[in-house]
């Protein structure tokens, strides 16, 4: 009872949801959407540091680096003396592997198998 002596007042009826299948889109595509600003510009914050100007310096030690140690590289390649013993070896890997008979997976029954050779002890004791 209130303090006036009336009974409370019942709370109003809830309503049921609508059945609609669209709804709540638009909420969820503004939030997306609001999260991918924020991440745009924590990026944007992060990248944009001090910490990642000094990339031109480091564009022109690089530049040094690699007009000392260009040719060195190379000169490796130009060397056939291995490739030579090379095919040997090649030749001899394929001759092995000609050599090898395949084996061929395939099930056989074990009662069949059983069988068979039952069969062939039989057919030789005759």
């Amino acid at each position: 009872m209130s303090s006036d002596g009336s009974p409370p007042a019942s709370p109003p009826a809830r309503r049921a949801p609508s059945a609609r299948a669209s709804k709540g889109n638009r909420m969820a595509s503004l939030i997306a959407q609001e999260e991918d600003e924020r991440e745009d510009d924590a990026d944007k914050e992060f990248y944009e540091q001090d910490f990642w100007a000094d990339a031109e310096e480091d564009a022109e030690y690089a530049m040094e680096a690699d007009d000392e140690g260009a040719d060195s590289f190379d000169s490796d390649f130009g060397d056939s003396s291995e490739s030579d013993g090379d095919d040997g070896e090649e030749e001899e890997k394929a001759a092995r592997k000609a050599a090898k008979p395949k084996k061929r997976s395939v099930y056989v029954d074990p009662k069949a198998r059983a069988d068979k050779q039952a069969a062939g002890e039989g057919g030789a004791a005759r």
